[in-house]
């Protein structure tokens, strides 16, 4: 009987009359096909999984002692102001999950316009600028550049990237977005100075829910997905996004585009 263990099996073109080893190809190339896709389906309701189980756990325990014996209406109140937390948290992580399932198999062609990058970066630098003097944290846009891509997912990426920014740099800083253009390449940066990320975690950081550290947990607000979402938007661009620390604590990500 078939099934996903017997997925790895090929056929060995080698030892075949050459007039079926175009379609023994092509079958291999199917297997290879479902083969990643079966491990991506397996991968992907895992992480949802593990993630969805600490807050749907909290929230049975919270309203279970809760209801355990007669509360006063503040503490009624209190604990439904904590359950609407978590399930906001609940419905991000949701609909974070299905952009990138989404992303993933949705493969059409992306509708494109000519976007500027200093105008969108000005635009969510001005959307998050009341969190980033919370922090006491500056963001300053500098270079100019256009590129052909869809603005809402740009858009987001940025936004992405400010917020991943301001949650991890230090107070009374400045956040640096630079746009630069080369014959083929245009780059968006955000740089921060924070706590330096380690090498072996720099090629992690973009897998779904990869926290670096507690700092990087989900109680800073996030839901583990965000630079997931970037590093999917940049490749339904055709384009890839990369990220740098050193040691003194200066982290920079960079979008980079291919010129058309």
């Amino acid at each position: 009987m078939s099934n996903s263990q017997s997925l790895g099996g090929r056929i060995d073109v080698a030892g075949i009359p050459s007039e079926l080893r175009v379609l023994a190809t092509s079958f291999n190339s199917m297997l290879t096909r479902i083969d990643e896709g079966m491990t991506r389906l397996t991968q992907f309701s895992g992480d949802l999984a593990h993630e969805m189980r600490t807050p749907v756990a909290t929230l049975l325990g919270r309203t279970q002692v809760t209801l355990s014996q007669t509360r006063d209406v503040e503490t009624l109140r209190d604990t439904l102001a904590s359950n609407v937390e978590e399930l906001e948290r609940l419905t991000r992580l949701i609909a974070d999950m299905l952009f990138l399932a989404q992303s993933e198999q949705d493969k059409h062609a992306l509708d494109r316009d000519e976007v500027r990058l200093d105008a969108e970066a000005n635009l969510v630098a001005e959307f998050l600028m009341h969190i980033a003097e919370e922090r006491q944290l500056q963001i300053a846009v500098v270079g100019k550049a256009s590129v052909s891509a869809n603005r809402l997912l740009v858009q987001r990426a940025i936004t992405n990237l400010l917020s991943n920014a301001i949650r991890h740099a230090n107070k009374m800083t400045m956040i640096e977005v630079t746009i630069e253009q080369s014959q083929t390449m245009v780059t968006l940066s955000v740089a921060n100075v924070g706590r330096a990320i380690a090498s072996a975690d720099l090629g992690r950081i973009f897998e779904r829910f990869y926290r670096v550290d507690a700092d990087r947990s989900r109680d800073s607000g996030g839901t583990g997905l965000g630079l997931a979402i970037v590093r999917s938007i940049m490749k339904m661009h055709d384009g890839t996004v990369v990220a740098t620390s050193s040691t003194d604590g200066r982290t920079t990500f960079q979008l980079r585009f291919a010129v058309m």
